[in-house]
């Protein structure tokens, strides 16, 4: 059997992919020319997506690396394809795509070889023990059945961490230009796409009903990697910049202005990370002050809600200005007081801080169920998972940063994630965001660079 597998294995590894896709290609064309007897009028649409959905089930099936990639550049739409904490498209998908890892992890040696060097590394390690203390507390948690849900959360996202660890330089590559071309495509897509209340009554641009605020620093953090990572596509970030550009001013969002502006010069302030800037930090500004030049002066609905918005940045004693964070965060810092050591589970932020905020108690008075975050990634970490979470949290980037940093100094890419990183941790002082996937594909990309370098691994 084994002579026989050696002698015809590669023509059968060849015919085989025909072999399937030719009987599927036949039932489905049966299928979708009999449809509208069985379904209606639609049955021929529903039949053909229901067909481009097995056709790219059965490719992620076949190469996992085809479902990291559509899971990045689906980023920025997970809010039209996820319809529940479990009835996610998100989730399938990374399941698929977990699974598909899997299979590969036990025939390929060479992946093997990669999988045991990514165990060599602290990153690792301090991730998953992050992971994993979070999924300890469902055992003190306030609500166990609240914080099963964030569980399932950050073991996905440490999941998609080793899986982007996995690829290859080239797949790395990909993941970050799909990351950039889905982030793109999803401003114009935004005016087609169900809008959501953010978008009907205050007019802040959101696709499919996605949180502006995230969604804005979502499109700072992959700008700045594709801007200073992508250099040998250089030019094709250049010309979708005012795209992204428009995209977050069009949302208002203030915390993503901030990300902007600050993160350049947070990156400046780092020996390693200055020297590697250059010119070309003068040059996003400049495209960003034309940018919001340009959306003010031709759009003028658009940028009279931009510039009114904006204005409040000036205004740090006003309760506007802060949007009700102030009494968040005094809240936050009596949960921690009052939970030093553990926290109170993940998830559970809010049913301890309904006692100490008023703005927690008033969304969760209009929503009829507890409701509300922390709007601070380093509070909310602390609230929930205590002082031992939040050491365990802070460690883990600091291992990142200090792995962008030496990474930068040889690495065009490496520059990008170190700037993505900075932006992600200055995101995190307004929003909650410590198991937001892009962190986590930050800390995938740099162990895949790290690992991938010929020094650090073996032959």
């Amino acid at each position: 059997m084994s002579l026989l597998t050696a002698e015809y294995g590669p023509v059968l590894r060849r015919i085989l992919p025909y072999a399937v896709v030719l009987p599927l290609s036949v039932l489905l064309g049966a299928a979708t020319a009999y449809s509208g007897a069985l379904v209606g009028g639609r049955g021929p649409l529903l039949f053909v997506l229901a067909a481009l959905v097995a056709v790219f089930a059965l490719a992620v099936l076949v190469e996992w690396r085809i479902g990291v990639i559509a899971l990045l550049g689906l980023l920025p739409y997970e809010s039209v394809i996820n319809f529940g904490t479990f009835a996610s498209g998100t989730k399938a998908l990374a399941l698929l795509a977990f699974f598909s890892l899997g299979l590969t992890l036990l025939r390929s040696p060479e992946l093997s070889a990669r999988f045991a060097r990514l165990w060599r590394e602290p990153l690792t390690f301090a991730a998953l023990a992050f992971a994993g203390w979070a999924a300890s507390s469902v055992s003190w948690a306030l609500r166990p059945e609240v914080a099963l849900p964030k569980v399932t959360t950050f073991a996905g996202v440490c999941g998609l961490m080793l899986a982007v660890a996995l690829l290859d330089r080239r797949s790395l590559l990909w993941v970050w230009g799909a990351a950039v071309l889905g982030a793109a495509a999803s401003v114009p897509l935004g005016y087609v796409l169900p809008k959501g209340e953010k978008m009907l009554e205050v007019g802040r641009f959101s696709p499919g009903g996605a949180d502006p605020n995230a969604y804005a620093c979502l499109l700072v953090v992959v700008f700045f990697v594709a801007y200073f990572g992508l250099r040998r596509h250089r030019m094709a970030v250049l010309l979708l910049t005012p795209v992204l550009f428009y995209g977050v001013f069009a949302t208002q969002s203030r915390t993503a202005l901030v990300v902007l502006v600050a993160t350049p010069l947070a990156g400046l302030l780092v020996p390693r990370l200055a020297a590697r800037l250059g010119g070309r930090t003068l040059l996003l500004y400049a495209l960003g002050a034309a940018a919001f030049a340009g959306v003010v002066l031709l759009l003028p609905a658009v940028g009279g809600a931009l510039l009114e918005r904006y204005a409040t940045l000036a205004e740090v004693r006003s309760e506007q200005t802060w949007s009700g964070r102030w009494s968040i965060w005094m809240g936050a810092l009596q949960v921690i007081s009052a939970h030093p050591l553990l926290g109170v589970g993940a998830g559970n932020f809010a049913h301890a801080a309904i006692d100490y905020s008023t703005m927690i108690a008033a969304f969760s008075a209009e929503r009829g169920e507890f409701a509300g975050v922390a709007h601070n990634m380093f509070l909310s970490v602390a609230s929930q998972l205590g002082l031992v979470g939040l050491i365990l949290f802070v460690g883990m980037l600091a291992l990142a940063f200090g792995m962008a940093t030496r990474l930068a100094r040889e690495e065009d890419l490496g520059v990008g994630l170190a700037l993505g990183l900075i932006a992600f941790v200055i995101t995190g002082v307004s929003l909650t965001w410590e198991f937001e996937k892009i962190g986590y594909v930050l800390l995938g990309s740099l162990l895949s660079l790290r690992i991938g370098r010929p020094e650090e691994g073996g032959a």
